[in-house]
This record gives structure tokens, C-alpha cells and sequence, in this order.
């Protein structure tokens, strides 16, 4: 037997260089099919995946034999590489870099004896009967060869050069064998009586993603070290495959028996003593659907939707419907918040730390996984514990990529993670196949605007046809909203008579089908809060909400003020600085240092200003008499109990939000304990001096204004429904108003009331905005994975990549710094994040220059424009730069 180091002495699938280019090791082709044919049976054997692919034929599950010729087709995913052009680059350094997928995808559209040689050597005729037409064929070849996180077309250009027998090596004949293997391995596959393979588009998609997810395990030499020698590779294969999806958290059997016999309750996730809400109860005594299930969990900020999310996760996860989950949440600073709530969760359900599950943090940029963070050496090379280096190393695979985020056991991340699973984006189908494995909750979900609703809408419907299972959570979900995530096909929302009626709190489910919907009723929380809420006409005098803010403050209120916009939100800060001093006790400080709180700090700072603000306003705090001045970084993610909240108008839903940072912890701070004055939540709400918004409608109807509106908040109508709420009501019940303050503010019925009632130029407004909306529900369909058209047939759009990360927030550049820089608040801190429309025109190749660094402030260009950073964050030198962004 020959050891495989050195220059290949066969085909190979891999090599590995040493530091001066020369190969020093290599991996046989036939090895390396073996593993991933491995491991896409043990992900079809040992998971949910056999079910969900199943549900997506019209099936259960996928029978043995249907696993076996899938099996089969993985095995040849590398078959392209046994071509002259592949094969020579472990040889000479110089060779032209031939790939192994469009090489052999372009035997289709050839007519030579080649294509024929091709055909006979993979026996494609037998492989055709396996399916319903030659189309679907094609398809699955397409599927098959293109795992590299696209689909790759056939074109014009082969190259029968390539596949012809030489003195050096004979390609066919080496396909030849490797189907005969492939056959060997899998001779079930080889069943002439049995049924073809139901058609499916969506199963083929399907399929590619679960391929991708395959042959990247396959490929990691750490779970799948190089062969030693030519024997069958598939012994080790099988058993490696089994234990490497087992240990990577994919097969979560040992977990699962972990939990004991009997159905997990409440009591499994909760703190000792801890007494369940009404809706945990209830959440608690959902059925199981065997086929897959939608919940909709509507109920007010802090009555406990999160365990009542995790409760439902273990008992399906129990009962062998999920193998995992993926918490999505809205912003970055909530998921690494909820991160840590949810590993002493799961710490609680699986107290043996050998049969626990990983928590996975999926946000860009960290690398933590439980406690544990990791380090990256490389870009694919990562270290984590030194004590525990290898288990650390199974524990944290999914966290070293964000491709790898949704395969998972438990994440925690964005809901962007989830939206690119649905999008033409790169390793889209190796998200989409991964994140089927889970319970998808969404949190906060009327967070997402037209664009990432429609995007959802379309991730849920996926999911569901798969048998999948998704909980969705808000405080303050409309009918609109609801009616397009219960329906499988489009309805309209309820009259808004029927709409103001519908109780609150609610938990809305049905089966994957969506055919009939139920409904709970949960008794309310035993926590009524009464806010008082006015408006004050000073949203563009930041001197005298300063005042205002430091008089409450020196009555001992804790008081927190929240900007639309950054530049709003600075120049409140200095306001207040300004007439307090910069020594006085009644500023939020981070480390000793002064500041406000938004999304423009480095990473670091950000964790100190979260940490201070917390320390502040969290409910263990003592502290009284505080003015923190912030954006909308506070209004979702942290948990803060204020006396006094100081709002720019916005939407109601949004408003509520930032209500429910008043009075959150009435057990730990009783309404007798708080300042005089201040025993009731008080909630001032700045607007325009004007009481007319329609001064900032432009002759096409798109509204451009101060503080947000317009901008932040493009809809003025939902902001003029919002203004005429807070003069109609001048006292809000939380949570008995809820339903009634979000129909009347977003429901089609009372918005078109409004444009009615005012004229002007409201109907050309509601025309623009309704046709933005329209614009952007079309947009985001355009740009959809075509699951309803065959594998292949639709190449991605190349330039996609970048626009859809942009349009979803990931498109905000990195600005590197050669060296440690110590931060305003005395961290050290290596890069900044800009953001994209800061300098959106910039080039790829842009670079920080002219960096100078003094008395903790950073100076820096990028793309002609200068910045600053420090202990007010980062933002343009020009104090006269625009700003429209909802990310705080």
C-alpha cells in the first residue's frame, strides 16, 4: 500500500503545499467521495432532514432506496475533477487553473463522441430512470456539481481535450470506476422495480444545500483526515460520518435523552421559584404537529415570550420534530444580549455538560460559543480553548463561518442570517437546507420593513411546506402583518371593527398546512401599567428637552431620552452636557467617561456603554437621578427600567417598544419606590412645532423631514395616527390598549381615513408610499431563490451578492486599523464599522488614510470624506451630512 504524501500517484481530490508551494500530501479521489457520500447518509439517516426532504415529495420521509441514489449522486459531486486540466495542477505550479464543475457541466451542450463516453462511464441512462423526465435529470446533475454555494450552467465551450485517455492518466476510465464504487457502496440505489422520484423543484434546491453541507464536512481535514492508504475508504467513511455529525451537534440524539423520558414543561428552562405567566402556560400545552406548525405568540414587552419560545423548542425538540434552533432577532446588540439568557436556559434544561447541546452566537465578527470565545488565527483556521482544544473544536465549527451559523445545534443571531437563506446570494441553499433542521423563532417580528417582511413571508412558507416548524413573537403585531404570515395565499386583513376586537394577549397556531387556524387566550399578565403620555412641540430645540430631561433628573428620575437619528441624538447629548457640566453625576458615563448610547461605537465601546447603561437602568440597579440620551439601540435589546421616557415621534408599534422601557420591574421597584412625581410612567413624546406634517411632503409624495420623518419613519401617516393617539388618549394602558393603539395606527382602514380627512398632498404621499411598499415586495421577490423553477436554470445574478447584503445591513465596510488603538472608554479597539451609506460609492479596494490618533480621538479619510471617532462615536467631520438609516 502506498502512503498518500508526496506528488499524487493517482487521482486526487485534494493536495495540501508546504510554505514554498510544494505538495507534500494528498487526498484520493475516491476517498474523499466516499466521505461526503458518507455523510449526506448519515445527515439523511440520523436527522430530521430525511423527514423534511420527504414532506417536500408528498412523502413522510425519504424511503432507504431514495437515500442510497442520493447517495450515489454525492459520490460523483467530484467527478469533474478526474479531468487532464484539474489533474495536472498538483504537478506544476504554472498549469492553467482548470476548475472540475463547468469542465464537465459542459459535456451537455456538446455533440462529440465524448459527451457519449461521459454518459456511458456515469451510466446516466440508469441514473435517468431513477427519475420522473430527462429534465429533472439535468436538474439533479446541475444540483449535484454545482456545490460550491451557486448553481453553475452548462455552456458552449467544452473542452474534449480534457477528457481524452493520455499516456499519463484516462479520465473516463477513471469516472468508469468511480461510479462502479459509488455503486458498490450503495447497491440498493441499483433497484430496476422501484418508483422514480416524485417531481419536485424544491426538493432538487433542497438537496444541492444539503450536498453543500455534506461535502463541507467531508472537506475538514479535522473530522476527515487524509487516506493512508488505497483500501475502501468508506468503512472509515461511515463510521467518521456518524461520529462527526453526532459531535458536531447535527444528530442531537445524546441531547435529546438527555432530557429524560417525559414531555419537558416550563419548570425544565426556568429559574427555581420562578412562577410561569399566563402565555408560558399556555405556550406550554401547544400540540406537537407532526407535519410541521406555525405559532404566532402576540403578548406586551417583558410578559416572559422568550421562555415561552424556548419551552416550545424543547418540547419539539424532545419529541424528535426539530433538531435545533435558530433564535432570529432584529439587531446585533439584541442577539449577543439574548445569547447569554439563552445558554442559562439550556444550561438548566441539560444540566450534564457532556449531553448539552452548543449555543451558538451567529453574529459577524464574534466567535462564541457557549462561555467560550474563540480566536481567528486564519481566515479558515480558528483557535478556541487550548485545554479543551479538540472538543471546543466540534463545539464551535458552526460558529467559524457565517455559512455555518444555521448548522447549528442552538444559535442565537440576526434575522438577517435567515433572510439570506431565501435570497440569490451565495451558499444560500446550504443556509436554507441547514436552517430546515429547526424550531425558527422570530422575535420581534414587525421589526422587519416591507422588504425583509416580504423576505420572511417567503423563508416561512418554505419552511412550513418542508414540515418545518416556526414561533413568531411580537408585542405589537398588526392584522396586516399576521394575515400575510397565517395565510398560505394572500388574504386581506380583517375589518378594522373585527381588527380593534381581537384579544390581547394572543397566541395564533396551525399545522404546516395553514388550513385551520386556532386561537388561545391567554388571561392577561397581572402587570397593568399606566402611562401618562404628552407631546411637546420641541423636537428641534435639544436645549430645552435637555432642560426638561435634567430637571426630572435632579428629582432622582431616572430618565431616558430617545432620538431618531444619531445626529439628533449627539447633539441632545452635548445639550444636556452643556447645561449640566461634563462633571455632573446625573450623566450617563461608560468607564468614566460621558456619552451618549447608539449603534456608531466600536465594538468594544459598544459592550461598555450596554454593560454601563444596564448597570444603570437594569432592574438590580439603586441607582436614581440619570439622564442617558440614545437612540433606537435601546428600545429592543436592553433591559432598562426608566421613570421617564423622552421619544421622538414615531410609529406607535415602535413607540410601545420604547414605552416598555418605563416601569419594566414593578416587583423590584415598586411604584412607591420610585421619585415623587414619577410613581406613574411618564412619556413625553417630541414633535415639530408645526402641528401639520405635510409640510414635509414633496410634490411626488415622498416625505423628507427633521428627526426622522420621512426618513427613519417614510410613512407620515402612520406618524400622523400616532400623533392623534397621543392627543385623544392622554393615558395609556399597557397591555389593555395594545391592540386597539397598533390597528389604529396601521391598519389600511384608519390610515386611509386619515389621508382622507386631510387632503392636500396626503393622497399623493399615500400613493408614493403605497407604491414604495409595492416596489419593495416586488423587489424582494425578483431577488428570491427560483425554488419553483428547476435547479440550474437560473443562474445568481453576480453582481447580487453585495447589493443584498447592503440592503439588508451587511454592507457596512470594516475600516482596519495597523495597529492597537486605546478607545475614548480605554479599550482597545483595531477597526471600526462604517456605515454603507456613509460612503455608499466607495470603492471595494477603499482603505482608511491619513489616521491620526490624539487625547482619545481617532481622524481618519475613506473615499474622500473624513471622519471622527470618540466618546461621542463615529460620524462625518461635515456636521451637515445626511442621515437616513433605522439602525440607530
Amino acid at each position: 500500500m502506498r502512503k498518500m504524501e508526496g506528488i499524487p500517484t493517482g487521482f486526487w481530490a485534494k493536495i495540501k503545499r508546504n510554505e514554498i508551494g510544494t505538495v507534500v500530501s494528498w487526498q484520493p479521489l475516491e476517498a474523499h467521495s466516499a466521505d461526503v457520500a458518507a455523510v449526506t447518509e448519515a445527515l439523511l439517516k440520523q436527522t430530521v432532514l430525511r423527514s423534511r426532504l420527504g414532506c417536500l415529495l408528498g412523502q413522510e420521509g425519504l424511503s432507504d432506496l431514495q437515500i442510497a441514489r442520493l447517495c450515489v449522486l454525492a459520490a460523483l459531486h467530484d467527478v469533474g475533477k478526474v479531468n487532464h486540466g484539474f489533474q495536472d495542477r498538483a504537478y506544476s505550479r504554472s498549469a492553467p487553473r482548470t476548475g472540475h464543475v463547468s469542465p464537465l457541466i459542459d459535456f451537455m451542450d456538446w455533440d462529440g463522441p465524448e459527451k457519449n463516453n461521459i454518459i456511458t462511464a456515469l451510466d446516466l441512462e440508469l441514473v435517468n430512470s431513477w427519475f420522473d423526465s430527462e429534465e429533472d435529470l439535468v436538474a439533479f446533475l446541475l444540483a449535484t456539481f454545482s456545490h460550491h454555494g451557486r448553481p453553475v450552467r452548462f455552456s458552449p465551450h467544452f473542452r474534449p481535450e480534457l477528457w481524452r485517455a493520455n499516456e499519463r492518466r484516462d479520465p473516463i476510465n477513471e469516472m468508469r470506476n468511480l461510479r462502479r464504487r459509488a455503486h458498490d457502496w450503495f447497491p440498493d440505489a441499483l433497484d430496476v422495480n422501484a418508483h422514480v422520484f416524485p417531481h419536485s423543484t424544491e426538493f432538487q434546491h433542497t438537496f444541492n444545500g444539503l450536498l453543500t453541507l455534506a461535502d463541507w464536512i467531508g472537506s475538514d481535514e479535522q473530522l476527515f483526515p487524509y487516506a493512508n492508504d488505497e483500501s475502501d475508504r468508506m468503512p472509515f467513511a461511515r463510521q467518521r460520518a456518524g461520529e462527526a455529525i453526532t459531535r458536531l451537534g447535527l444528530a442531537p440524539k445524546r441531547f435529546r435523552t438527555n432530557l429524560g423520558p417525559d414531555r419537558p414543561g416550563f419548570e425544565t428552562i426556568a429559574p427555581a421559584n420562578y412562577s410561569p405567566h399566563p402565555i408560558q402556560q399556555e405556550c406550554a400545552r401547544l400540540p406537537n404537529y407532526e407535519n410541521g406548525s406555525l405559532t404566532i405568540l402576540e403578548s406586551d414587552t417583558g410578559s416572559g415570550k422568550t421562555e415561552a419560545a424556548l419551552t416550545r423548542f424543547l418540547q419539539l425538540f424532545h419529541a424528535g420534530l426539530v433538531d435545533g434552533m435558530y433564535f432570529a432577532l432584529p439587531t446585533r446588540t439584541a442577539a449577543t444580549e439574548l445569547h447569554a439568557r439563552v445558554r442559562e436556559a439550556v444550561t438548566r434544561a441539560f444540566p450534564d455538560p457532556d449531553c448539552r447541546p452548543a449555543v451558538v452566537l451567529a453574529v459577524p465578527g464574534y466567535l462564541r460559543v457557549d462561555e467560550t470565545t474563540g480566536q481567528r488565527l486564519a481566515p479558515f483556521d480558528v483557535l478556541w480553548n487550548d485545554d479543551e482544544r479538540a472538543r471546543w473544536r466540534y463545539r464551535g465549527w458552526a460558529a467559524e463561518s457565517p455559512k455555518r451559523y444555521l448548522a447549528g445545534t442552538i444559535a442565537v443571531g440576526t434575522i438577517d442570517q435567515v433572510l439570506l437563506s431565501t435570497l440569490q446570494v451565495n451558499h444560500a441553499h446550504l443556509r436554507v437546507t441547514s436552517l430546515l433542521r429547526h424550531l425558527l423563532i422570530v422575535d420581534e417580528v414587525h421589526a422587519s420593513d416591507t422588504y425583509m417582511g416580504r423576505l420572511l413571508e417567503e423563508v416561512i412558507k418554505h419552511h412550513l411546506k418542508a414540515g418545518g416548524h416556526a414561533f413568531l413573537m411580537s408585542a405589537t403585531l398588526g392584522t396586516v402583518a399576521q394575515s400575510r404570515l397565517l395565510n398560505a395565499t394572500p388574504a386581506p386583513p380583517p375589518p378594522l371593527v373585527e381588527a380593534r376586537q381581537l384579544a390581547y394577549p394572543l397566541i395564533t397556531y396551525t399545522d404546516a398546512r395553514r388550513k385551520e387556524t386556532k386561537y388561545i387566550y391567554p388571561a392577561p399578565s397581572n402587570y397593568t401599567k399606566r402611562v401618562a403620555v404628552q407631546t411637546e412641540q420641541i423636537a428641534s430645540d435639544a436645549s430645552k428637552v435637555a432642560r426638561l430631561a435634567l430637571s426630572a433628573a435632579t428629582s432622582g428620575a431616572r430618565v431616558l431620552i430617545i432620538r431618531n437619528t444619531v445626529r439628533d441624538c449627539i447633539a441632545t447629548q452635548l445639550a444636556v452636557e452643556h447645561l449640566a457640566g461634563t462633571n455632573s453625576t446625573v450623566l450617563f458615563s461608560a468607564n468614566g467617561v460621558v456619552a451618549p448610547h447608539h449603534s456608531r461605537f466600536a465594538g468594544p465601546d459598544r459592550k461598555s456603554l450596554d454593560q454601563a447603561i444596564e448597570n444603570l437602568f437594569g432592574k438590580d440597579s439603586q441607582h436614581n437621578g440619570v439622564v442617558a440620551v440614545a437612540t433606537q439601540t435601546v428600545q429592543q435589546s436592553l433591559d432598562l427600567d426608566a421613570d421617564l421616557l423622552f421619544s421622538d415621534l414615531c410609529p406607535v408599534d415602535v413607540l410601545l417598544q420604547r414605552i416598555g422601557r418605563l416601569h419594566r420591574h414593578p416587583k423590584k421597584r415598586p411604584p412607591e419606590s420610585r421619585p415623587e412625581g414619577y410613581r406613574t410612567a411618564r412619556t413625553v413624546v417630541l414633535v415639530p412645532e408645526e402641528r401639520s406634517l405635510e409640510s414635509y411632503i414633496r410634490p411626488n409624495g415622498r416625505a423628507f423631514g427633521p428627526h426622522g420623518l420621512g426618513t427613519v419613519y417614510e410613512d407620515l401617516r402612520t406618524l400622523e395616527a400616532t400623533w392623534r393617539l397621543l392627543e385623544e388618549h392622554h393615558t395609556w394602558i399597557i397591555p389593555d390598549m395594545n391592540r386597539e393603539l397598533v390597528e389604529m395606527a396601521t391598519h389600511p382602514e384608519a390610515l386611509s381615513e386619515i389621508v382622507n380627512s386631510l387632503g392636500g398632498r396626503w393622497p399623493q404621499h399615500e400613493m408614493y408610499v403605497l407604491g414604495t411598499h409595492s416596489a419593495d415586495r416586488s423587489h424582494a421577490s425578483l431577488l428570491l431563490l427560483p425554488r419553483e423553477k428547476p435547479f440550474g436554470e437560473e443562474e445568481f445574478p453576480y453582481d447580487l451578492n453585495e447589493r443584498i447584503k447592503t440592503r439588508l445591513g451587511e454592507g457596512d465596510r470594516k475600516i482596519d486599523f495597523d495597529t492597537d488603538i486605546t478607545s475614548p472608554f480605554g479599550n482597545v479597539i483595531r477597526e471600526l464599522t462604517l456605515p454603507f451609506h456613509y460612503a455608499p460609492d466607495a470603492d471595494e479596494e477603499a482603505t482608511a488614510e491619513n489616521i491620526t490618533i490624539e487625547q482619545g480621538k481617532v481622524r481618519f479619510e475613506f473615499a474622500g470624506k473624513t471622519f471622527v471617532y470618540d466618546r461621542l462615536g463615529l460620524r462625518p467631520v461635515d456636521a451637515n451630512y445626511k442621515e437616513e438609516t433605522k439602525n440607530g
